[in-house]
């Protein structure tokens, strides 16, 4: 797989707005500010070399451009790139991730998942939505 560095915590006891950068053990506590937990939904792809920073989303099937720096969340079925990393496209209509997301296809049985795979390395919805309805 790519070479992808996912930060966690916060400020890393590192307090700008403090005279003094330097964490000392007797205010350790009061330095660090967490940032939230960091999440990495299914099917989404971090390109060689991204940075996702802590309390950051990153959606279902977004993908990340190599060398990007992740500050924002990223929507689902997005693209994003650079530093700081900036929407470049969708990968397709609202109207198609929309159902994407309705059909929870990360959610699916081993089974129903192994079966429409010709459907998921596609991209008509219509078939996908048909096969996974029968």
């Amino acid at each position: 797989g790519a070479e992808a560095v996912i930060l966690m915590g916060g400020n890393h006891t590192h307090r700008a707005d403090w005279f003094c950068l330097y964490p000392f053990m007797d205010y350790i506590d009061e330095a660090y500010r967490g940032k939230g937990d960091t999440f990495i939904h299914d099917g989404a792809w971090l390109g060689m070399r991204s940075m996702v920073m802590p309390g950051v989303t990153i959606g279902e099937g977004a993908i990340v451009a190599a060398n990007s720096v992740v500050t924002k969340d990223v929507a689902p079925y997005s693209v994003v790139g650079g530093t700081p990393a900036k929407l470049v496209k969708y990968r397709f209509d609202e109207s198609v991730i929309a159902e994407l997301l309705k059909m929870q296809i990360y959610d699916w049985p081993t089974e129903k998942f192994e079966a429409l795979k010709r459907y998921l390395c596609a991209s008509d919805i219509q078939q996908l939505k048909s096969a996974a309805a029968a």
